[in-house]
């Protein structure tokens, strides 16, 4: 258990590609004194109620949000909506990202039977609202046999470019930032020193960034200290989380080491849209 409070805001449910209910999430959170949690769920917003009730019982505070998938320039960015609001008429446009999802799994489960391999949806993992993704594929494919881990099923089907892979439908980084913003929340570029998206701040920002996700477990001191630098020079907002998935693969919950004090100016300008 951690010693010194802090927040985290960007963690994945079952709602999306995470192991872990909203309940789990928030009682792991608490685990790990995180008094501030942001689930970020895939290309879905489904599931804020439960989201909510989960960190409202633990004694935490839940930061509505969500994780946009968008490209800029053919590469791949994440764009996080923070303190957005689950009931505004631009959840529509979050929707239909949830819905190519589920049709893009469908043409994969294709692919996999033109190969003589036979999955079905029903084989699947349950994904909440059916935002299914590759983790949920790799692990039915763990339970058929048919691989020994996740690592073999993107190593050898599920690889961007793969046999199986279909690359799944993406805002323009544009239209991410603008999503964001018209839910109401805060736009901020998730994980770029992750995304090798470091050199392309500035393009971000003539798109209309708010903020930049500067803490992340992946980001070392040096990244961390250069982005927190950016952020100051072009009055970005600055942001942090875990992009926690599930117990032991990959970064825990509030393995970021987000200071409380960020919190605020995103608060703030999330309420005066």
């Amino acid at each position: 258990m951690g010693t010194t409070p802090s927040v985290d805001l960007h963690v994945h449910s079952t709602f999306s590609d995470g192991r872990l209910r909203p309940d789990e999430l928030a009682e792991r959170a608490v685990h790990h004194n995180v008094t501030v949690l942001a689930i970020t769920d895939h290309d879905t917003m489904s599931g804020s109620g439960e989201k909510e009730a989960a960190c409202r019982s633990h004694g935490i505070e839940c930061v509505q949000g969500v994780e946009l998938s968008c490209e800029l320039d053919g590469r791949e960015a994440h764009i996080l909506s923070l303190f957005a609001n689950p009931d505004s008429p631009y959840v529509e446009r979050v929707d239909a990202l949830s819905s190519s999802r589920f049709s893009r799994m469908e043409a994969m489960l294709d692919r996999l039977g033109t190969m003589g391999i036979h999955v079905n949806m029903a084989d699947l993992p349950v994904a909440a609202d059916g935002v299914y993704g590759r983790p949920h594929l790799a692990r039915a494919l763990m339970e058929k046999g048919v691989v020994k881990s996740v690592n073999e099923a993107f190593a050898r089907y599920l690889y961007d470019s793969g046999p199986v892979h279909i690359a799944k439908t993406r805002l323009t980084a544009g239209e991410g930032i603008d999503l964001a913003k018209r839910l109401g929340g805060v736009a901020v570029l998730a994980h770029p020193g992750v995304s090798g998206l470091l050199g392309d701040l500035e393009s971000f920002i003539r798109l209309g960034l708010d903020g930049v996700e500067v803490y992340h477990p992946k980001h070392g001191g040096e990244t961390i200290a250069k982005l927190l630098r950016f952020c100051r020079e072009h009055s970005l907002l600055v942001s942090g989380g875990s992009d926690f998935h599930s117990p032991g693969d990959g970064p825990e919950i509030g393995a970021a080491r987000v200071p409380g004090d960020i919190v605020e100016p995103l608060r703030r300008l999330a309420a005066g849209r």
